[in-house]
């Protein structure tokens, strides 16, 4: 199993994760299917959805949600003119929803049912290709904390699909389309980064990875989790499912300037967002600021390479006798990576169909990186490090031993380097002071 901790989001709510997904476009790219235009399309006979192309390939289809009243296509989009798969769930939960309870029938919660109309499907069709769509939402899209009841049911569901057979010859893939988009935690640096980067995962059959090809596939897609992604991605990705590329495809780097590319295949290690098809607003990625522009930031660069010094003292304090306690000279330069502005000055959006940002907000990064260039004294040694900073708790960490001396220290550490050659980077002896 690889997960997507790269996988970024492109759009505001659930269309806008699932279109690029199932499209390779955006909403606006493709004709109008917002049903509050009369001259809006149904979204199956404009939208290119990829599980046509699965059905033309001979597989069996299933697409179903569990919230009928806020459907993907049919909230705000003006919905399907026919059955868009061969099983389609939408009747079932509009009956439940005209129920008083609609997270359980009887004593049965939904969630279950849920599993189990996906289990059938999967049994029922074992013997054929098949493609299974099944987006859930009661438990989870008004409650920050409701989804955590069935997180033993999930499991319990995968293990049992597992043990069956079901997963042997299927990509299995276990995603969310977006952070939670309305609870206070929203509001905070924590809730922007978790809104843009949900869970996405992928398995692969153990059949399949034995396989040259599937072996060359996975490998990549091991390689590629932690690179930036995003839903435009998982497109190409599928399709490579359906149609696997040539042996040669699987070794050849694709090209940045592609905005859909398969996690299969090797992916260029520097993308930007831009490249990825994800508007800064949307860019979880960071960008380096000077950190000696305002007083506020002069005075946290200053108390952090003072802390930095404070460190290196007390790694060469046992050895005090040989070498010389240092001070901060100076600091010569301070850069802090931080989220980009259009991130943190994202409020909601302006208009209904989640097109029109709202960058009248002002939240406060969580946390930086900051990378720090000092000189001491005595020995005018000057040192690079790099510190996680985090604001709330006013408290830094970074790795000693990660710390770059990067000017000559000469002799003045003569004294120690035979006996502790870590500290040589560090200490000025006495005699050279």
């Amino acid at each position: 199993m690889a997960f997507g901790l790269g996988y970024n989001i492109v759009g505001d709510g659930t269309p806008q994760a699932f279109i690029p997904i199932l499209t390779a476009k955006t909403e606006v790219e493709l004709p109008l299917t917002r049903k509050r235009y009369p001259n809006a399309n149904y979204v199956d006979d404009v939208y290119p959805f990829i599980w046509k192309n699965f059905s033309d390939a001979g597989y069996m289809t299933m697409y179903g949600e569990d919230a009928f009243a806020i459907g993907t296509f049919t909230y705000r989009l003006k919905g399907f003119r026919k059955q868009p798969a061969d099983h389609y769930t939408r009747t079932l939960f509009e009956q439940i929803e005209k129920l008083n309870d609609r997270n359980c029938i009887g004593s049965i919660p939904l969630h279950k049912m849920w599993f189990d109309a996906g289990r059938r499907f999967m049994k029922t069709y074992s013997t054929v290709p098949r493609f299974l769509l099944m987006h859930q939402s009661l438990l989870s899209h008004d409650d920050v904390n409701l989804v955590g009841v069935e997180d033993d049911d999930v499991l319990a569901h995968l293990t049992r699909m597992f043990e069956e057979g079901e997963f042997d010859n299927s990509l299995v893939v276990v995603m969310a389309d977006h952070g939670h988009r309305f609870a206070k935690l929203r509001d905070t640096h924590q809730g922007q980064l978790e809104e843009r980067l949900p869970f996405f995962s992928f398995a692969l059959p153990k059949s399949y990875r034995s396989t040259p090809k599937g072996a060359q596939m996975y490998k990549n897609l091991v390689e590629n989790k932690e690179k930036l992604t995003s839903p435009f991605d998982i497109h190409a990705t599928l399709m490579d499912i359906l149609n696997p590329p040539e042996d040669d495809l699987l070794k050849k780097v694709q090209s940045a300037a592609d905005r859909s590319l398969s996690l299969f295949r090797p992916m260029p290690d520097e993308r930007t967002c831009a490249q990825a098809g994800i508007e800064p607003h949307w860019c979880t990625c960071l960008a380096w600021a000077d950190a000696l522009t305002t007083p506020e930031d002069r005075n946290l660069s200053l108390r952090l390479a003072q802390a930095v010094v404070r460190a290196i003292n007390d790694e060469i304090g046992p050895e005090k006798e040989l070498c010389s306690p240092l001070k901060l000279d100076s600091m010569l330069d301070s850069k802090k990576l931080i989220p980009n502005q259009g991130l943190l000055a994202y409020k909601n959006v302006k208009d209904a169909d989640g097109f029109v940002p709202d960058l009248s907000g002002a939240t406060k990064p969580a946390f930086a990186h900051f990378q720090l260039k000092l000189r001491t004294t005595p020995g005018d040694a000057v040192y690079e490090v790099t510190l996680f900073y985090e604001y709330a708790t006013d408290t830094a960490r970074f790795d000693l031993a990660a710390l770059s001396h990067v000017n000559k220290f000469g002799d003045r550490p003569h004294c120690i380097i035979d006996k502790n050659y870590f500290l040589a980077t560090f200490c000025v002896c006495y005699d050279r002071v």
